[in-house]
């Protein structure tokens, strides 16, 4: 796959791309794909970002029949007690409308104020992922700089010991050497 492609869909603007866990795994992702694969981490109608801190509260909110898309009441043109996000109403919609791609085969990316908003939701998102990832890669290092630690700890003590037989044992030898 080239440096300049979707991870899930292919050829896409190189400004359109971002880094995302998928599937257990950092890979580049276009805007639409990342709006898909993380379908309850904003609204999807104003495309606010939720983090572990702002997710809006249960009565202000109304999730997806199908998916774990999480609404704003407020954003729902006419609140209804069963709610299917747009991706689940239509599958073949495409958060991101690009247009056709011109005579060189090349998409030109207009940056309307939707888009915008959708782009913008995906960097947050990516960017949170990020930050997560670092987190943990973060405990990782300390946990293993802790475990080195503790092993050059044990290996010095196991040296110790093991300098303090040989003195022993030349201690004996040279006993022996003298009762002789």
């Amino acid at each position: 796959m080239a440096a300049r492609e979707c991870h899930v869909c292919g050829p896409v603007d190189p400004i359109n791309l971002h880094n995302v866990p998928h599937m257990g795994v950092f890979v580049a992702l276009c805007t639409a794909c990342v709006l898909r694969d993380k379908p309850g981490s904003f609204c999807p109608v104003c495309f606010d970002v939720y983090d572990d801190s702002s997710r809006p509260a249960a009565h202000s909110r109304i999730m997806c029949l199908r998916c774990p898309a999480l609404a704003h009441l407020t954003c729902l043109s006419s609140p209804a007690a069963r709610y299917l996000c747009s991706q689940c109403s239509d599958p073949s919609l495409s958060f991101i409308d690009l247009g056709p791609p011109a005579a060189d085969g090349v998409t030109a990316v207009v940056f309307t104020r939707d888009f915008a908003k959708q782009f913008l939701c995906a960097a947050k998102i990516s960017a949170a992922s990020m930050h997560r990832a670092a987190a943990v890669a973060r405990a990782d290092a300390e946990q293993k700089v802790m475990g080195a630690v503790l092993a050059r700890r044990k290996a010095k003590e196991a040296i110790q010991r093991v300098a303090d037989l040989m003195d022993n044992q030349q201690t004996l030898d040279q006993s022996d050497v003298d009762d002789e």
